[in-house]
C-alpha cells in the first residue's frame, strides 16, 4: 500500500461544538470549511461538529457521541490518501487486520487500529485516477 498524501485529521468534542468553533476559529484562526461528504451538498453550522483548514490540511471537529468500538470513525483518528483503496483493502486482509469499511454516498472509506489501537482512516485519493 502507498500513502499518497494525508488527508485530515479529527478530534471528538461532543457536546462543546460551539466552544470549538471559538476556540479554534477565533483564538487559532482556522478557517470554517463546510462538512461535505461524496458528491453531496456542503454542510454548515452542522450539530456532527465543524471542519477548519490551514495550509491545505483539514481538521475535522467531530460533535457526534462516541460509541466506544474499535476502529471508531466518530472518534480522534488521521486519515491518509492511498494510492489503490482496493490494493490496500487486501492488504489489511492478507495481514489478518480487521477493519471497519463504509461505502455509499460519502464514498469508500475504511478505518484499521494501529498496534495500540489508535484508529487510522484510508480512502482513495481523488487525485489518482485507478486503472
Amino acid at each position: 500500500m502507498k500513502i499518497t498524501r494525508i488527508n485530515h485529521v479529527a478530534f471528538n468534542v461532543a457536546g462543546l461544538v460551539a466552544e470549538s468553533r471559538e476556540f479554534y476559529g477565533k483564538l487559532l484562526g482556522l478557517g470554517e470549511v463546510p462538512i461535505q461528504f461524496g458528491t453531496g451538498e456542503p454542510i454548515v453550522g452542522s450539530p456532527m461538529g465543524l471542519w477548519v483548514e490551514h495550509g491545505g490540511v483539514q481538521m475535522h471537529l467531530i460533535g457526534l457521541p462516541k460509541s466506544g468500538e474499535p476502529r471508531e470513525p466518530t472518534g480522534t483518528h488521521v486519515s491518509w490518501y492511498v494510492d489503490d483503496l482496493p490494493a490496500a483493502i487486501a492488504e489489511i486482509r492478507a495481514a489478518g487486520i480487521e477493519m471497519r469499511e463504509l461505502q455509499g454516498d460519502i464514498g469508500h472509506i475504511v478505518w484499521i487500529s494501529d498496534p495500540a489501537g489508535n484508529t487510522i482512516e484510508l480512502q482513495q485519493d481523488p487525485q489518482i485516477a485507478r486503472g
